[in-house]
């Protein structure tokens, strides 16, 4: 709450003595709720657990198609697709998470949200430098491919546009799902002090993820990002142990080519009645929010000097250094697995020149591809055309999915369709 504000002993008195204020008048209204879920809670379980008995049904195994970039765009862009500017898709779509949105930018509520279904559970996994990142994981109950679902800059997990897409490849795909925390965002805010490196560290992290999702049993794992989450998994597919722990693909939806750029850009200030005046406002006030709630030094407030002030003095390396080694696209070319970005023409705060820098950049590796889409703003692609938009999602994973039901699928005799782990009965 606000009593962090307080700097002397009476500005304590005050601030606690609203926030206990606050407290009493929630608790008036949450308590009776709360009592009632309780006493209504076991009869609800039982009666949903009985649905999903009734409604199992046998997980997906899609029909074996070529394993090559060429005949997967060739399918991905013979989907029919009604993708067009949409004010009104974007404002649904914000407002969805608009509370999580300001909820978010404060440690206390970094485990806040929009909760997942019983089969996802929080995991802490040990990322690079031995730093505990967490991951909200379903598994299914058979050796399945998995996914990695990354959120965006001052988001988390916990996100609905996250949540829709890690929730959807569990239950229609039959994926086993882990919806990750960055760090500096969500959960992971909590169990390790690391700060945002803008993709770099992250990438690192999202292979040792990928590694620990195979030892639970996935037969392949592939990953998906969004904005920040996508310069993660772009940064992920050239680095050592790529090839072996991401072998599910990447699919990076509006990645900055260049990491710094993309910041800066959003940091400068422009006049009121400029279209990007909200946008930047709201990252501004973002920024000024966690500073305050980390309690980092007063200087982080500034846009610009966020990765010299913060990250610079965590990692024992300047902000320049951080930066570059977060800008991808000085190492697309090097991919070692398949990777498809996806990039709306009319994205207004990761333009799409990062499209183009990357599709440059990445001339002569056969397993990069660019597609530049009509529209869809950023990280709102489902929004405007959903049937579209997950249609490509999961035909891009199942083309590199490993299926342990397909005949000859084993390797060196060791993966077998039976039960592998399972936390809890899933849907």
């Amino acid at each position: 709450m606000w009593e962090g504000l307080a700097r002397t002993q009476r500005q304590d008195k005050v601030l606690h003595g609203a926030a206990k204020l606050l407290n009493v008048l929630i608790g008036l209204v949450a308590g009776p709720l709360y009592l009632i879920g309780q006493s209504l809670g076991g009869r609800v379980r039982d009666f949903l657990l009985s649905l999903e008995r009734r409604s199992r049904r046998p997980l997906p195994v899609p029909p074996e198609r070529p394993r090559d970039m060429d005949h997967l765009m060739a399918d991905l862009q013979a989907l029919e697709h009604h993708l067009k500017p949409n004010p009104i898709a974007e404002a649904r779509r914000g407002l969805s998470d608009i509370s999580n949105f300001v909820i978010a930018q404060h440690r206390e509520g970094a485990v806040l949200g929009y909760r997942y279904p019983g089969q996802f559970k929080d995991h802490i996994v040990e990322g690079a430098d031995g730093e505990r990142i967490a991951a909200t994981i379903a598994l299914q109950e058979a050796a399945r491919p998995g996914l990695i679902v990354v959120h965006g800059v001052f988001t988390s997990s916990r996100f609905d546009y996250v949540r829709q897409i890690a929730v959807k490849a569990f239950y229609e795909w039959g994926f086993n799902v882990a919806a990750l925390d960055l760090r500096s965002f969500g959960l992971t805010e909590l169990t390790s002090p690391a700060p945002s490196t803008a993709g770099w560290k992250e990438s690192l992290d999202i292979i040792a993820l990928a590694r620990y999702m195979k030892e639970l049993g996935s037969t392949s794992v592939g990953a998906l990002g969004i904005s920040l989450g996508g310069g993660a998994v772009l940064n992920a597919s050239f680095r050592d142990g790529a090839e072996e722990a991401l072998d599910g693909g990447i699919l990076a939806v509006s990645p900055p080519a260049d990491p710094r750029a993309a910041w800066m850009r959003l940091a400068e200030p422009v006049p009121r009645s400029h279209p990007r005046y909200p946008i930047h406002r709201a990252f501004e006030a973002a920024l000024i929010s966690r500073v305050r709630s980390g309690r980092w030094p007063e200087e982080a407030e500034d846009m610009t000097q966020i990765m010299d002030v913060i990250a610079g003095p965590y990692y024992g390396l300047s902000g320049d250094e951080i930066w570059r080694n977060a800008t991808g696209v000085d190492h697309v070319a090097e991919a070692k697995v398949p990777l498809l970005i996806l990039h709306p023409s009319d994205d207004r705060i990761v333009k799409v020149e990062h499209a183009e820098m990357l599709r440059a950049a990445a001339a002569g590796n056969d397993l990069v591809r660019v597609w530049v889409l009509p529209a869809g703003a950023h990280g709102i692609l489902e929004a405007i055309d959903s049937a579209f938009t997950y249609n490509v999602y999961r035909g891009f994973f199942e083309r590199w999915g490993r299926y342990a039901e397909r005949p000859g699928a084993r390797e060196n005799g060791e993966v077998q369709a039976g039960v592998v782990y399972s936390a809890s009965h899933t849907g």
